[in-house]
């Protein structure tokens, strides 16, 4: 085992490639949560030899100390939950969480959790630490790794925490601070963070947030949008069936608001719904895309663009590959039924269907099939 470890620590860590780094830290953590109970005093002298030792090559040391203090924290696990050793472990986690490499970030997250349970008494400081760095630091990969490990630590200490330290609240005044771009952007990124992390335990949360992330997909900021697009995609892919029940009314209400903003954001967050899971995507996506295309007339030239990149969203996750090659046509079907209809249902003639049809490409066919049997000529 310390030969292994040995090797990942001088030889793979110090890999100049980011993807092999990221999966050797991966496998560390494998062995570690296998053969660690049984080796700590085996290996916590390893890895400490190597954080106190100093640097010959910065940038290469950078690299690898990320990855031992990650070790590090995978076996701290198995340590007695008093351990002063914990407290020291933990303080280099969130160092470490600065580094701006999501590999890293999320490799760290998972760490934070099991280690929770020593830092109760420490909970309110560490919590309001995380949050402060996540709306008002200068660097972006500072804020997204305070994401990150906020949702670490509200894992580690249970969902009863959100309410409990006002990270919820937190959250909801960062969405709403129209004076500061970075706190609306680190609300978001904090959503998306938590979002993934708890999965369907945050739902209630997401249903209530919601209308908040909806404003947030039109705001001035680029960043601040992008952030609103990445938070949307969390969610949805976490939603379970009670949730798109839920979620779907409001989205479509959206959609006959007289604000275009509001049409827009609303169209977006319908497009975000085909990273869904694939049984909740089955169930509304048939609802969704006649609503798509009748945005696809509307007045405003945003709300437009909007429906034709939530359509294009809706087609890039067909699983059925003859229908994946007639995407394109098919969104033009539906864009511009006029000119496209009939060439669309000829293509659709001469194709043989080999595999079975996934309820994303009915959803495209339907309307078009839909509209030919509906236009008075006879051919």
């Amino acid at each position: 085992l310390p030969v292994v470890m040995t090797f990942l620590i001088s030889r793979a860590l110090a890999d100049p490639n980011g993807d092999v780094r990221g999966r050797m830290i991966n496998a560390g953590i494998l062995i570690i949560d296998k053969h660690g109970r049984d080796n700590v005093s085996l290996l916590f002298p390893i890895f400490e030899n190597y954080l106190n030792k100093k640097a010959s090559d910065e940038e290469k040391y950078d690299l690898v100390r990320e990855g031992v203090v990650i070790f590090t924290g995978a076996l701290a696990k198995h340590l007695a939950k008093d351990d002063p050793k914990v407290h020291a472990v933990v303080d280099k986690l969130l160092d470490v969480l600065n580094t701006p490499s999501e590999a890293v970030q999320r490799a760290v997250s998972s760490c934070l959790s099991p280690l929770m349970p020593s830092k109760q008494e420490d909970a309110p400081l560490l919590v309001s630490r995380l949050l402060n760095q996540m709306m008002k630091s200068d660097k972006y990969g500072e804020r997204r790794g305070a994401a990150f490990g906020l949702a670490g630590v509200v894992k580690g200490f249970g969902i009863s925490c959100l309410k409990k330290y006002g990270i919820v609240t937190t959250l909801r005044e960062g969405l709403t601070d129209r004076n500061s771009a970075k706190a609306r952007e680190g609300a978001l990124l904090g959503f998306e963070c938590l979002c993934e992390k708890l999965g369907k335990l945050f739902e209630p949360y997401v249903i209530q947030m919601l209308p908040l992330i909806l404003v947030s997909f039109s705001d001035q900021v680029a960043a601040v949008r992008e952030a609103a697009e990445c938070a949307a995609r969390a969610m949805m892919s976490q939603l379970t069936a009670q949730g798109v029940k839920l979620i779907l009314p409001s989205l479509l209400k959206g959609l006959e608001d007289k604000a275009w903003r509001t049409k827009q954001s609303s169209v977006q967050l319908l497009g975000a719904m085909a990273y869904c899971a694939p049984q909740q995507l089955s169930q509304c996506l048939p609802k969704i895309v006649p609503k798509l295309t009748e945005v696809l007339t509307d007045t405003h030239p945003k709300v437009q663009s909007a429906g034709q990149t939530a359509l294009q969203q809706v087609g890039s996750v067909i699983k059925n590959p003859e229908i994946a090659s007639l995407v394109p046509t098919l969104l033009k079907a539906l864009t511009d039924p006029n000119d496209h209809t009939r060439y669309a249902l000829d293509i659709l003639l001469q194709t043989t269907f080999v595999n079975s049809i996934d309820a994303p490409s009915l959803a495209l066919l339907v309307p078009i099939v839909h509209r030919g049997l509906r236009e008075r000529s006879a051919e």
